[in-house]
């Protein structure tokens, strides 16, 4: 962030005030890039002594036809006010995905590039003549933090580290779709922070090594954690009854592997945890035990016990999880919300309750994933058995049977979450349950939905609501006390 012209009393406290907020989901940007950057404006203000007392953003209009140019780039017209000091916001790029970039030993590594299970390069062969290193043309979410001691060598100023994960890249070369066929990276980024300026430059990209947790499927929100981790998410879990016809999963696992028949659709869905080390590696575990689920961003909760979960899905879920120990995610209850609607009027509403789906250790479900076949846990078909021992529940926008086999429910509860959840009652009708905040103050926390539709919208489940798809409705909030 280049903030160079602040006061530097103010140029602190801003600094103070940003540092604290986390990055915003990049894949919403306009052009694969990430951002740094605050220019000044031309106010000129006295510096203000003493702690910061507020902070706010002035808005801006959303570029249109009148101006095309400013539709096809970046383009940032907002502030940032600090106390008396008025801050213009510019966006300023460490690099496009694609780039070579430095890899802290000497050499280069491309930006956003796809790896392997044995971390080779995954190479795009499309087009003849033409092969290069697959990289994502999609950034997603960042977690911004500090270490209180780094040994990155090259630092001038002090270091900031950035976590980033990459969702996806669109197409190959030739123009073929490709989203969901490759395993989603992960980087850190190490930057250095000019301490007069404010300025961070780019010295260290390090591609995250994510063989240990079987490479990472779609990876889209991510927060930062109260103990200072990278909380990322793996949306879409594959639906492990129809990975036999899976082309995209398939084209995934050979990616990956190798080998069409080798990735385990129970080893994604899960919650990817990324501690950053001093020298500007990381290191990454997949928690089980949170359930297996679309997730989306989620949000932990003051006591570091409790995290609110987003479920981007169709017949999605709100699911809680509330961990044996503070700042340790590796054993838990998983529970899912009961939505007893009061009023189907506009986005509606409705008094919540929370039904349990079990406990368990990320350990003790990792040995069942790496064990169970769906056909272990539950039957499930997809046209009326006519059979009373069979429920039916609604699951990805189509109406399944379920019937769940003697002494799986620990294991349905936690590898099969969404038509478990189902079959317990819980209200599975929630569509695009993106987002997750919390007000520490007022103790309110909230889930956001990006498109208010289907399942939540045709009947088919409890929840009946009316449909709110309008650009302005982005964003509707489901208050969840």
């Amino acid at each position: 962030m280049t903030m160079s012209h602040l006061p530097q009393a103010s140029r602190r406290q801003a600094l103070k005030f940003l540092a604290s907020a986390p990055m915003l989901p990049l894949g919403a940007m306009s052009v694969s890039s990430l951002m740094a950057g605050c220019a000044t404006s031309g106010a000129s203000t006295a510096p203000v002594a003493g702690a910061m007392a507020s902070a706010s953003f002035t808005s801006m209009a959303a570029p249109t036809l009148a101006n095309p140019a400013a539709m096809a780039a970046t383009t940032v017209a907002s502030s940032l006010k600090v106390g008396g000091t008025t801050q213009a916001l510019a966006h300023q790029s460490f690099f496009i995905t694609g780039d070579r970039v430095p890899d802290g030993h000497g050499g280069t590594i491309v930006a956003g590039g796809y790896f392997d299970i044995v971390n080779r390069p995954i190479v795009d062969k499309s087009v003849a003549g033409k092969e290069r290193q697959f990289f994502s043309d999609c950034p997603d979410g960042t977690s911004l933090l500090q270490l209180p001691k780094t040994t990155v060598k090259g630092i001038k100023g002090k270091a900031v580290f950035a976590v980033v994960q990459f969702e996806y890249v669109t197409r190959d070369q030739a123009g073929a779709e490709r989203y969901g066929t490759l395993p989603s990276p992960m980087a850190v980024l190490t930057l250095d922070q000019d301490q007069a300026t404010g300025q961070l430059s780019l010295v260290k990209y390090h591609n995250v090594d994510t063989s240990e947790v079987n490479g990472l499927w779609i990876t889209c929100a991510s927060s930062l954690s109260p103990w200072n981790t990278h909380l990322s998410s793996e949306e879409y879990e594959p639906d492990a009854f129809a990975v036999a016809n899976d082309k995209r999963f398939k084209a995934f696992s050979k990616s990956l592997f190798g080998d069409e028949s080798v990735a385990n659709p129970y080893h994604y869905g899960h919650l990817p945890e990324v501690t950053v080390n001093p020298d500007g590696t990381a290191s990454i575990v997949k928690h089980f035990c949170l359930g297996r689920i679309s997730r989306e961003l989620v949000q932990v909760m003051p006591d570091q016990r409790t995290a609110l979960m987003g479920d981007d899905y169709t017949n999605g879920g709100l699911f809680m999880f509330v961990a044996d120990k503070a700042a340790h995610l590796s054993a838990g209850t998983l529970y899912a919300a009961k939505w007893t609607q009061t009023s189907g009027a506009g986005a509606g509403s409705a008094k919540l309750s929370w039904i349990k789906l079990g406990h368990a250790t990320s350990k003790d479900i990792e040995k069942l994933a790496n064990t169970l076949k769906p056909t272990d846990i539950m039957e499930v078909k997809t046209t009326d058995p006519m059979d009373a021992s069979f429920t039916k529940i609604q699951y990805s926008g189509k109406t399944n049977w379920v019937k769940l086999k003697p002494g799986m429910d620990k294991a349905a509860a936690f590898l099969e979450t969404h038509r478990y959840a189902a079959l317990k009652g819980a209200s599975l009708g929630f569509t695009k349950m993106e987002g997750t905040a919390l007000n520490i103050k007022d103790k309110v926390a909230y889930s956001a939905m990006s498109y208010i539709q289907a399942s939540m919208v045709d009947g088919s489940t409890d929840i009946k609501v009316k449909p709110q798809r309008r650009p302005e409705r982005f964003g509707r909030y489901c208050d969840c006390q």
